[in-house]
């Protein structure tokens, strides 16, 4: 998937969310994160190689909050989307849940 020109299924995007974050070391899902799962996902970046992640192996890992401004997006789009596993996102929508990401960074 190149350029966002492919649907996302949206729960992808928060799990790989939720990945980062944790690659991260983060104590919570960010906007940032979840727009750098957009990347990741619409191919228009790599995994990024240089972090550092947490191994899950012999090391009790943390449990993610999330940012309630987040939370609050995500669960307007997931009603939004249809409420299902398999809702996707695509196209003009994904565009607008970047700006709304972006939004949310700036904030």
């Amino acid at each position: 998937m190149t350029g966002g020109d492919e649907a996302v299924r949206f729960l992808d995007i928060l799990t790989t969310a939720s990945s980062v974050a944790h690659a991260r070391g983060g104590e919570a899902v960010l906007a940032t994160h979840m727009l750098e799962a957009i990347d990741v996902l619409t191919g228009e970046a790599e995994p990024d190689a240089g972090s550092t992640p947490v191994s899950p192996l012999g090391h009790r890992r943390a449990e993610l909050s999330v940012e309630p401004a987040v939370r609050e997006l995500t669960q307007r789009w997931f009603a939004r989307l249809g409420g299902t596993p398999e809702a996707a996102v695509d196209g003009e929508a994904l565009s607008e849940l970047r700006t709304e990401l972006e939004l949310l960074v700036r904030s």
